[in-house]
């Protein structure tokens, strides 16, 4: 085998327990298409606005793509990079990745050549899968130029046509549609993805096959996935949320509705017109769509579950989301590239439940609360760092021994980095991020629930509190918001804001900024780093 082989690995020891447990077994991604192509071959698996794919037909158009790329040279464990939006080629051409055992290493839309190059030299991507691109920005171009930077790159494989480059449609129109003769074994990587904002020191993680699909038989337990669902995915699948929710669907016989790149006005059609039952989506996404306006009165009937994750979900959004389904709830899950989906709030939970924690362990994951300075556990109730176990979570980064060093305790468990509390009923509460805390004159103000209160606001869309330098105190705080369409906001209408509800002087912003739109991740997470530089 060659490619992607040395690369962290759970030990030996682990791995056997992870097994006789019964959390890693046997399956590949492909074992779930060829099942669902036998047993449903003409029921819709991909839903698109423009178009619908069944499951026999992804079959065998994946089929058909993993032996034109076995044509092209590639063999198993090479890296094959996807910069592509939601779209049915997207699942297509990871499906066919899959099934000839190579590693799809996922880009984000708005990345260009100076982020790009990083991640692909870290892979050693033989391989680029891109859009035909349009006047804004020429794909198969970046692409082509960035073979001077990333020399393991040989192929730029084009979806649409036009450009420089092999033509996506082409290379599947060409190729057999039989078994490939050397599939990839359990233990194989399928999914290269990479933490957001590491281009300089590129934060790698892989994943198996059966590490990742043991989490997509396990989590959906909780949603009680079945195949009749119809599962809208907001985020991209070139984010770990977006792909694995996306994965959910394919483990199960369900049917993917397709939403490309998010805009409020896309996102409310895809509620009402794509009839989905369970929706995976980010707070951003729900907040800014409500606050247009563009869900008032509209049929949202189909609808039985939102999971909302990504980032912090304040309360409001959720609950103004859930007045709204007639037949619906919102809830909660926590993931993260490191982890994938390892904690979902109970469904038939009281809202106050559902809308203010991310949830319980699910099955296999060992969770606790640690003291950030010694990683001890505190007691239920108190704040300290999230910190996590269990068959998920990654055993390290690719080719990343600095960022290794820091990222797990003594005993193994992972550190997210996030603050937390978790109840006696075992309901973790995020509170923030240990870097976001500001330090105001020695007082350490966790700015999480201020943001979660002002964006109850009718005029905030988006808040986000972050430390500006002050020669006497260090830090003080200054308030990013975004605002509804029309709507105004001076700062004495913040400040009464959080004074009418309870919020003590020492925890205000001292500056307010409005700006037309965040700097956020691909997964609609703000950057607050930006803001930062921002204000600085």
């Amino acid at each position: 085998m060659t490619g992607l082989t040395d690369f962290p690995r759970h030990s030996p020891a682990l791995a056997q327990h992870f097994r006789d447990a019964g959390f890693w077994n046997d399956d590949r991604l492909a074992d779930y298409l060829e099942r669902w192509a036998t047993e449903t071959p003409d029921k819709v698996a991909i839903a698109a606005p423009d178009r619908d794919i069944t499951y026999a037909e992804w079959r065998d158009r994946s089929r058909r793509f993993a032996n034109a790329l076995l044509g092209l040279g590639l063999k198993r464990g090479e890296v094959v990079a996807i910069q592509y939006p939601n779209h049915p080629e997207f699942l297509i051409a990871f499906l066919g990745v899959a099934i000839m055992g190579g590693v799809l290493c996922t880009l984000h839309m708005p990345y260009r050549a100076g982020e790009m190059a990083p991640l692909m030299n870290h892979g050693r991507a033989r391989a680029v899968i891109c859009t035909a691109g349009d006047e804004k920005y020429d794909a198969p171009a970046t692409m082509a130029g960035l073979k001077a930077q990333v020399p393991s790159l040989e192929h730029i494989i084009v979806i649409g046509g036009r450009g420089a480059g092999l033509d996506f449609d082409t290379l599947i129109d060409g190729a057999s549609d039989d078994p490939v003769a050397d599939p990839p074994a359990p233990g194989d990587p399928v999914i290269l993805c990479f933490t957001s904002g590491t281009s300089a020191s590129p934060k790698g993680v892989v994943r198996t096959h059966e590490t990742f699909t043991s989490n997509l038989r396990i989590y959906p337990q909780t949603i009680g996935l079945t195949a009749g669902d119809r599962v809208l995915v907001a985020p991209p699948f070139t984010h770990v949320f977006g792909l694995s929710c996306g994965m959910l669907g394919l483990c199960h016989g369900a049917t993917n509705v397709l939403m490309s790149l998010f805009s409020p006005e896309l996102y409310a059609d895809r509620l009402v017109n794509g009839r989905p039952t369970v929706v995976f989506s980010a707070p951003a996404h729900v907040a800014a769509t409500i606050k247009a306006g563009l869900l008032d009165g509209a049929d949202l009937g189909s609808i039985r579950d939102v999971i909302v994750a990504g980032s912090v979900c304040p309360p409001e959004v959720a609950a103004e989301l859930e007045r709204r389904l007639p037949n619906g709830r919102t809830g909660q899950l926590f993931g993260m590239t490191e982890t994938i989906l390892i904690m979902q709030t109970p469904l038939d939970a009281p809202p106050e439940i559902r809308h203010t924690s991310t949830g319980r362990k699910t099955g296999g994951i060992e969770v606790r609360v640690a003291s950030p300075e010694d990683d001890t556990e505190v007691p239920n109730g108190a704040e300290g760092e999230l910190q996590l176990a269990g068959y998920s979570i990654f055993p390290g980064y690719l080719n990343n021994p600095e960022a290794n060093a820091g990222a797990f305790a003594a005993d193994g468990f992972f550190r997210t980095g996030d603050l937390a509390t978790v109840d006696a009923d075992g309901n973790v509460v995020i509170t923030g991020r240990v870097k976001d805390v500001i330090n105001r004159g020695g007082i350490k103000i966790n700015p999480t629930d201020v943001e979660n209160l002002l964006q109850a606001h009718p005029a905030i869309v988006l808040a986000a509190v972050v430390p500006m330098p002050d020669d006497v105190l260090g830090e003080r705080m200054c308030l990013f918001v975004t605002l509804a369409p029309g709507a105004g906001l001076t700062f004495e209408e913040m400040t009464g804001f959080l004074e009418a509800n309870g919020v003590a002087k020492m925890r205000w912003p001292e500056r307010l900024e409005i700006v037309d739109e965040m700097p956020m991740t691909p997964t609609r997470k703000i950057q607050k780093g930006e803001l930062a530089k921002l204000i600085a």
